[in-house]
């Protein structure tokens, strides 16, 4: 009796949803983006092939962004019944290969088929092996490996390929070489099913530092034999780069210790064949060591032999106490070398040592060298932290003539978080230099003080692009309120608000926050400027673009009519449909650089009209590719621009030539150019993994696109 009771109810409630469903999907297929949301969770429930049907057609009918994942997660319920497993897990493969799909609804559809170890797993590895552009195979085989067993170790191995064999495909013709970021996550994925002698093997054949690093790191967890051994080969292969050879370094000296002293000290001397990188890591693991004797004997050279040497001796002396060292450490700041006086003021910032801040104050104020003055800053700040006379004293240099200065004065003022140094923060708001401005606003964000709301408000009607959004998230923070961009409407509210209006609180915000996204995802999409796929913000902006002879290589899956495209085709193709599609008065110019650099303008940024539009696209359509690979010179003289934000740098190789070609040194100068100028830097990396690109967006927040 109770059984029948059980049935009877089960019935009568699964009847209703299968009777509806119909008209469910009907009523979501008439209205699309306008009708009631919840119907897309009533057709979900229903489990059925006729409910996983509809939400596939409907998805296809939707177009904001809101429905299309909300319809996406009501797919990921049907993902593991058996009668819908099939249809929705083949729309969920369809849209995580899809390019123009919203980068959200992929990753919806990645998790979705990760949630089925056979159909999903299966369709992961089909789109891995398929032609999606690289950028969305590279997450596909990041879930795929989530699930990896002993019977994939075959295809992770195929996907490896460690001697890069050229390989063709159904029909003979070569087909390009797998992308080094797949087979990274296949060695990754590979590496536990493996035996000691062929990872040994791997390390010796492998041509991506990434991989070798990846393989040798594995055989330290492991503690395989051989992993002292071969930590040694690669730390003696000078032709790797630095990052290989300093985690090699690592992995040393968690195996022999102190034995490991004597290699490093001699590696430190040649600087030729020691990338910075690994002179730093050096020098970090022997202050890492606590050992007496080494210490004693590094204490020694502070101060002696060439710079790279004293700055190698100050790293690796970080640990130790001795006043009398601290005595020999402060001449570095007299040094004729900026390598060394920067190393010497960030040392004595981090052992904040008082006793220095009178030479340090007189590098403040007297040295004719900006770099000087904004170092001593710095060092200064780490050592009297936020104490009030030091805050106070600290007013007085956001006006300064030099920009670093001036700029390093806000930031510290912001992070102290004191409003009653607000007056000068929003001096600097008004300073004419947009990158102090920049500062400013990201120092009133800290502060949150509510006397800056209007000055703020004010000030958004004169800035443009870049400078104009952050400007308006500022406010946001501070208010909650949903004006965006807009001068007007943000000035209406502050009329009728200003008296009553208390900084918004931390719950608010977020209450604002899903509001103002669920709009954003209801909203059309619009045209913008991209740059291999990277949105041009901006409207104070340069490109800069490798024009050395390897950028005459072909470029996997592009082509120019129906001739496979070069490197350099592709770069010119991208360019011109950024620049016919940045917004009307945007500041842009064009550097390329191969054993040397030029430029579209001479001098600074051109204007975006209708004839220096057409006056670029004649200028990148003459481009040619020859020569080496200068990258450090093309950079620094972009930030010689006072007006650039914003830069885009494409390159297909390690730097070979110019003032600097050492990845690690261009990424420290860079840093220190950037630290408080705030230029976002997208980098883009044809061929392989260019690390200095890599980390050039890194540090900068902006973003890194690899292509083959």
């Amino acid at each position: 009796m109770l059984r029948r009771l059980l049935l009877a109810f089960l019935f009568a409630s699964v009847l209703p949803a299968q009777a509806g469903v119909t008209a469910w999907i009907q009523e979501l297929l008439r209205t699309k983006d306008d009708a009631d949301i919840a119907l897309v969770d009533k057709i979900a429930g229903v489990r059925t092939r006729e409910a996983a049907d509809g939400l596939i057609k409907a998805h296809d009918a939707v177009s904001t962004l809101l429905f299309r994942r909300e319809i996406v997660r009501g797919l990921l319920q049907l993902t593991t019944t058996k009668e819908t497993e099939q249809p929705v897990l083949q729309k969920l493969a369809t849209l995580a290969g899809d390019p123009e799909a919203d980068e959200a609804v992929r990753g919806l559809a990645l998790t979705g088929l990760s949630q089925s170890a056979t159909i999903g797993h299966a369709l992961l590895r089909k789109i891995v092996e398929g032609e999606a552009p690289d950028t969305l195979r590279e997450p596909a085989m990041r879930e795929h490996i989530k699930g990896a067993t002993a019977d994939d170790a075959a295809w992770y191995r195929h996907l490896w390929n460690v001697k890069q064999e050229q390989r063709k495909d159904s029909k003979g013709n070569l087909v390009a070489l797998e992308f080094n970021t797949i087979r990274l996550l296949a060695v990754q994925a590979l590496l536990p099913f493996v035996g000691e002698d062929e990872v040994v093997e791997g390390i010796k054949r492998e041509v991506d530092p990434k991989i070798r690093r990846a393989a040798l790191t594995f055989m330290h967890k492991q503690t395989m034999n051989k992993a002292a051994e071969m930590a040694e080969w690669l730390l003696d292969r000078t032709e790797f780069p630095g990052a290989d050879r300093a985690e090699a370094a690592r992995i040393l000296v968690d195996r022999i210790g102190v034995k490991a002293v004597p290699t490093f000290l001699a590696l430190a001397k040649k600087r030729d064949v020691t990338p910075e990188d690994l002179r730093t890591r050096m020098a970090e693991l022997i202050a890492g060591m606590g050992d007496d004797a080494t210490d004693k004997r590094m204490v020694k050279l502070i101060g002696k032999g060439k710079p790279h040497e004293q700055v190698f001796a100050l790293l690796a002396t970080e640990k130790v106490v001795d006043p009398k060292m601290l005595a020999t450490i402060r001449k570095g700041l007299a040094d004729e070398s900026l390598e060394v006086r920067r190393a010497t003021a960030r040392v004595l910032g981090s052992r904040r040592d008082r006793d220095s801040l009178p030479d340090l104050r007189a590098l403040l104020t007297k040295s004719k060298n900006s770099d000087d003055a904004r170092l001593a800053l710095e060092a200064i700040t780490a050592i009297e932290g936020m104490a009030s006379a030091w805050l106070k004293e600290l007013t007085a240099f956001c006006t300064h003539t030099d920009r670093e200065v001036r700029n390093a004065a806000v930031a510290v003022l912001g992070q102290s978080r004191d409003k009653r140094h607000i007056a000068a923060i929003l001096q600097a708001l008004e300073h004419d230099d947009w990158s102090t401005r920049f500062a400013a606003i990201e120092a009133i964000e800290a502060i949150k003080d509510k006397q800056s709301v209007p000055q703020l408000i004010a000030r958004l009607a004169s800035e443009k692009g870049r400078m104009k959004r952050r400007l308006a998230e500022a406010l946001w923070q501070l208010t909650a309120q949903p004006f965006d961009d807009d001068p007007a409407r943000w000035q209406t509210w502050w009329t009728e608000a200003g008296e009553k209006f208390a900084v918004a609180t931390e719950k608010e915000l977020d209450k604002a926050a899903a509001e103002r996204e669920r709009k954003r995802l209801s909203a059309r999409t619009v045209t913008q400027a991209k740059f291999f796929g990277i949105k041009v913000e901006s409207q104070r902006v340069i490109f800069i673009l490798d024009v050395s002879g390897s950028m005459l290589d072909p470029m996997y899956g592009r082509y120019v009519g129906k001739r496979g495209a070069a490197r350099i085709d592709v770069a010119k193709q991208e360019l011109a449909q950024a620049i016919a599609n940045l917004e009307q008065g945007t500041l842009f110019n064009i550097f390329t650089f191969s054993s040397g650099v030029a430029r579209w303008q001479k001098e600074g940024i051109g204007v975006n009209t209708a004839q220096s539009r057409q006056e670029a696209l004649t200028w990148v359509e003459r481009l040619g590719a020859t020569g080496a690979t200068n990258l450090y010179d093309a950079v620094k003289q972009a930030f010689d621009d006072k007006d650039v934000d914003t830069i885009f740098i494409m390159s297909d190789g390690e730097p070979t030539s110019g003032e600097v070609i050492d990845p690690f040194r261009i990424r420290e100068d860079v840093a220190f150019w950037n630290k408080h100028r705030k230029v976002m830097l997208h980098t883009i990396a044809i061929g392989g993994n260019l690390e200095v690109l890599e980390w050039l967006a890194k540090d900068a927040g902006g973003k890194y696109v690899q292509m083959r």
